[in-house]
């Protein structure tokens, strides 16, 4: 976390203890709620899976699962609220051209491939479809994006989030 910061501009040494507020959902710009799997591993209810998102990362679109949210602050600067995402492999080129760019499939990395990003690179929450290829024993996920999400956005809908589904009453954040 300490080489992030440092790379955004922000002077913090390993001995430094920024306070830390840590969120199980998001909600994006364009009205999604953008959950994690920090509160949905630990449903005892049907967990609604939209901790799958889609991000933008140095002009290049990647996929991820949010771990969690988490708002980080600094006695000398703003806080600045960020994400742990674990990043989906790199597309199947093959399988997207053969599919005619319609089937975006890729492997989930797990904690090899942690990643912490700002919350602003995060453009929607998609589903990552588990499948297998024929002769294939990797599991792999595809790519299914909200139908409609641009319509909607123009009508005016809004996912609605009232519910404390872990029914702890803490509105799903935790003070580290």
């Amino acid at each position: 976390m300490v080489s992030y910061l440092n790379t955004q501009g922000l002077d913090i040494v390993p001995t430094q203890c920024p306070r830390i507020t840590r969120w199980a959902r998001l909600q994006l710009p364009n009205r999604q709620i953008a959950r994690s799997s920090w509160k949905e591993n630990n449903m005892t209810c049907m967990p609604r899976m939209a901790r799958n998102v889609k991000l933008s990362l140095n002009e290049r679109t990647h996929f991820g699962e949010v771990q969690f949210y988490f708002q980080i602050h600094i006695v000398t600067t703003l806080g600045r609220t960020l994400a742990l995402v674990s990043l989906y492999s790199p597309l199947n080129y093959q399988l997207l051209e053969e599919s005619y760019h319609t089937l975006y499939s890729c492997t989930y990395q797990g904690n090899e491939a942690l990643k912490l990003v700002d919350v602003s690179s995060i453009q929607s929450v998609i589903a990552m479809v588990p499948h297998k290829l024929p002769g294939d024993l990797e599991l792999c996920f595809f790519l299914v994006e909200k139908p409609g999400l641009d319509v909607a956005q123009i009508a005016g809908h809004v996912d609605e989030d009232n519910e404390d589904r872990d029914g702890d009453g803490d509105g799903d954040e935790d003070k580290l």
